[in-house]
Parts: structure tokens; C-alpha cells; sequence
């Protein structure tokens, strides 16, 4: 009898952990909001300390790999399109789209509207989002307290972001836009930018400073103030598509695929599709 209880346990429990295993993988459901974040760098510039190089992209070539990527991000087929713009500024890009549909307003150079705008506006959308939060970094206490007690590190991390950015603006020179997200929207890139923080600029602190842990907690709050701010507009059979800066894309897709109330979907799976 013991034997029999012991096997029957063992059956339980191997046909159990079969079932979790098939309950684990996910499955598109019909109802449940869809997900998306395309990380980019901005098209405008940008007076950030890390920042990539680029020719103008009003050029003939770049504005048709442009177009290129819309047409990709349609295939997600998104039902609303959210933009990393101030959420307390709403009513201002309200206002610009709807210029924007009434002919009144050309796209300007930056990833809001040549990517933001003409896709909605492709897709018949009347409204995008604005997500974004602004929240003061203390860069400037964080260099002056790397200077003063960790200057070797400082420097060091100051380098690295350099050869990275050089790495960029020469990857871009050579290749399509296409490319460039697609290689910026990888889980290698995903790391490396949460790497940037949570093992180099977390690191200084000292007995009387947390400066370093205070400066990326306040990015990790950020980008929750913005998930916040996508979560205001996403409804049932939603099929949501952020539009940010390639360092909030690794922060905000952790939190989105770690969620049981939405279903994340990877972006590249559709950048990478051939027509």
C-alpha cells in the first residue's frame, strides 16, 4: 500500500508540474492588453550626457527608411500610440496631431511625429499619448561627488559611455534606421543599458553618500511615474505601442512582462518581419 501511495504521489506531482509547465507558456489572448515598447534615440538630438551622432534626417534616403519602419509597426496593428512627450503638456500635442491631420502641420525631425504622428495618422488614430514624467536627475551631485571620492571610476565610466556612443554614431552611419532599432531594441542592448546603472552608477556611495543609489532610484521612478502615466489609457483588447528613448524601453519592458494583467510582445519580432 505504502508503494502505491509513494507512485500515485510521484504521478501527482509529475503530472502537475506538466500542467503548470503548459499554464506557463503564453497565449495571445483576445481580451487582454497587448504591450509593446520601441526604444529609439532621438532624432532632434539631444542635450543628454550620452548622446548619438547622425546626418540630418530630412534626407531623401532616411525619410524612406522612416517610412520603412512605420510600415513595420503597423503590422502590430496598434490601437493607441503613446509618445514620450510631458503628460502635463497633453493638451500641447493634442493640438499639434490635430494640426497635424487637418494638413496644417508638417512632420518635424524628431521620433514624436516622423514615427509617432505618422503612424497614427496612418492608422486612423484621433489622439496619441503623452506618457512622459519629468523628474530631476542629481547628475550634477553625482559628478561632483565622483570627482571628489571616486575619480578613477568616474573617468572610466565616462570613457566607456564614449566609446559606446562612438559605436553608435558609426553603426548608424553605415546602416539603416531599421537596423539601428533593431539592434537597440535587442535584449543585449536591454541589459547593457540597466547595466549602465545599476553597476556603475549605483557604485558611488560612500559611508555619508548614497548618492550613486539615490540617482538610479530616481531613473527606476521615473520610469514608473511613466508606466503609471501608459496605464491611465489602456482598456480591454488594447494593443498598446510606447514610444521612448531606448533607456526607458529596458526599464519599462521589465515591468511590463513581469505583469499578469497585460501581455508584453516584443517589437523586433515585427522589425525583423519580411514583407
Amino acid at each position: 500500500m505504502k508503494t502505491f501511495l509513494t507512485i500515485f504521489f510521484c504521478f501527482l506531482v509529475f503530472t502537475g508540474c506538466e500542467k503548470t509547465k503548459e499554464s506557463g507558456e503564453k497565449k495571445e489572448s483576445n481580451t487582454t492588453p497587448k504591450v509593446s515598447i520601441l526604444g529609439v534615440f532621438h532624432f532632434a538630438g539631444t542635450s543628454d550626457f550620452s548622446s548619438v551622432e547622425f546626418e540630418s534626417l530630412e534626407s531623401e534616403k532616411r525619410q524612406q527608411e522612416i517610412k520603412e519602419i512605420v510600415e513595420k509597426l503597423k503590422e502590430f496593428r496598434p490601437t493607441k500610440v503613446m509618445l514620450e512627450f510631458p503628460s502635463s503638456d497633453s493638451q500641447y500635442l493634442d493640438s499639434l496631431y490635430t494640426e497635424t491631420l487637418n494638413g496644417n502641420h508638417d512632420y518635424t525631425i524628431n521620433e514624436i511625429e516622423q514615427l509617432g504622428f505618422r503612424l497614427a495618422k496612418e492608422l486612423n488614430h484621433n489622439k496619441v499619448y503623452s506618457i512622459d514624467y519629468r523628474l530631476d536627475l542629481p547628475f550634477e551631485k553625482l559628478i561632483e561627488f565622483a570627482e571628489k571620492n571616486d575619480k578613477e571610476r568616474f573617468e572610466n565610466m565616462v570613457a566607456s559611455i564614449k566609446k559606446q556612443d562612438k559605436k553608435e554614431s558609426d553603426f548608424l552611419e553605415r546602416n539603416s534606421i531599421l537596423d539601428y532599432l533593431i539592434y537597440r531594441n535587442s535584449d543585449e542592448e536591454d541589459i547593457r543599458n540597466k547595466d549602465q546603472y545599476l553597476n556603475k552608477s549605483a557604485k558611488f556611495v560612500n559611508d555619508s553618500s548614497y548618492i550613486g543609489a539615490k540617482f538610479v532610484s530616481k531613473w527606476w521612478e521615473r520610469n514608473i511615474y511613466m508606466m503609471t502615466n501608459i496605464d491611465k489609457w489602456i482598456t480591454q483588447n488594447d494593443r498598446i505601442l510606447v514610444i521612448v528613448g531606448a533607456a526607458h524601453r529596458a526599464v519599462l519592458k521589465d515591468f511590463y512582462e513581469d505583469r499578469t494583467d497585460v501581455e508584453y510582445v516584443e517589437i523586433t519580432n515585427f522589425l525583423k518581419k519580411k514583407k
